[in-house]
C-alpha cells in the first residue's frame, strides 16, 4: 500500500510540474461550452460505465450529440416565444 501511495504522489507531482492539470482543464472547458460535445462525451462515459459495446457507445453518443442540437434549437424557439409573451404582458 505504501508503494502505491508513493507512486501516486510522485505521478501527481510530476503531472503538476509538467502542467498536465492545466491542459486538461483547458480542454474540458472547451468541451463544456459545446452542448453537442458535452452530450457526446457524457453519453459515451455513461454507456462505457454501464458496460456497453464500443460500437453501441459510438452510435448512441453520436445520436445524442445530434439530438442535443435539435433540443437546443427547440429551447431557443421556446425562449423567443416566452420573451414575446412576456413583453405583451408587461406593456
Amino acid at each position: 500500500m505504501v508503494w502505491i501511495m508513493l507512486t501516486m504522489a510522485l505521478a501527481a507531482t510530476l503531472a503538476v510540474h509538467l502542467g498536465l492539470p492545466e491542459a486538461i482543464a483547458e480542454v474540458v472547458g472547451k468541451v463544456a461550452r459545446c452542448e453537442k460535445c458535452t452530450s457526446f462525451w457524457a453519453t459515451a462515459a455513461v454507456l462505457w460505465y454501464s458496460g456497453a459495446d464500443l460500437t453501441v457507445i459510438a452510435a448512441l453518443s453520436i445520436f445524442a450529440a445530434y439530438l442535443s442540437h435539435w433540443i437546443g434549437l427547440l429551447l431557443i424557439v421556446m425562449q423567443k416565444i416566452f420573451t414575446r409573451l412576456w413583453q405583451r404582458v408587461n406593456k
